[in-house]
């Protein structure tokens, strides 16, 4: 196994593309001479959440998590899924401040555009459509067997990810975030969306992606072991941090209302 971490390659695209954002954010928000700040802690705090969010990508899109799920592990992918699908997205948005978003949003064009693109509804079912569709036993097998579908599928998911929190998190003036009340149902509404796909991953009675059938005993799971082992690490991963965003909105609501 520790073969298999040592013997891994590296995406330097990935790694230039994840730098360039992170200097180019800096560049914005501490480099234009406040035409992008809010406040000197404000920006310091959102600028933390946005390297964060840089790094996880990093770990999930370079090494060794990627290397191990597109070659080894259906449950890596999984996990891979989760950060770039419901940890780096959230805390992107929470980096970028309402100038950074709204100098662009505020484009006529574009504001006419993004009205329909950032409805709650559009957001969900955009998200939700492409996670289930990625997730299809040979839409999925071609992903992990052709490196330019790989990135496309990863590409797709870090779009949808940043429109489906896009009603909860963002701090756009011209598109803002919805309201306490409905970031519950719209968060209870995502958990219920993940059953599916996770019913049908983790109760299968046979391994269902045949592209990892020869490679997981290099981790002495077995095929169908790794498969119900990525079916709870997708239900359980959404599960922490959809309940945990729950409950904070819940008591930002009552505070607020108090």
């Amino acid at each position: 196994m520790l073969s298999v971490l040592l013997h891994s390659y590296v995406h330097t695209e990935i790694i230039f593309s994840l730098i360039f954002a992170e200097m180019l954010y800096l560049f914005l928000v501490f480099g234009t001479k406040g035409k992008f700040s809010v406040g000197h802690i404000t920006d310091y705090k959102n600028s933390l959440y946005f390297l964060s969010g840089i790094f996880v990508l990093f770990l999930a899109l370079v090494w060794p998590v990627h290397y191990v799920s597109e070659y080894y592990l259906f449950s890596a992918h999984m996990l891979q899924h989760i950060m770039i699908s419901y940890i780096a997205p959230p805390l992107l948005l929470s980096g970028l401040n309402y100038k950074i978003l709204d100098s662009f949003l505020g484009l006529k064009y574009i504001k006419s555009i993004f009205q329909y693109f950032f409805h709650p509804a559009f957001c969900f079912v955009l998200f939700n459509l492409i996670f289930g569709l990625w997730h299809l036993p040979n839409i999925y097998d071609l992903s992990v067997s052709f490196e330019q579908f790989h990135a496309l599928e990863h590409s797709m998911f870090i779009t949808g990810a940043i429109f489906m929190w896009w009603p909860l998190v963002n701090q756009s003036k011209i598109f803002p975030s919805i309201h306490y009340g409905l970031k519950l149902v719209y968060l209870f509404l995502l958990s219920i969306a993940q059953i599916i796909v996770f019913g049908i991953i983790t109760y299968a009675p046979h391994n269902i992606y045949t592209h990892y059938e020869n490679t997981t005993l290099v981790f002495n799971l077995s095929p169908l072991e790794d498969q119900q082992l990525g079916g709870i690490i997708m239900k359980v991963g959404t599960a922490l941090i959809l309940m945990g965003m729950f409950i904070y909105y819940y008591f930002k609501w009552y505070l607020s209302e108090k």
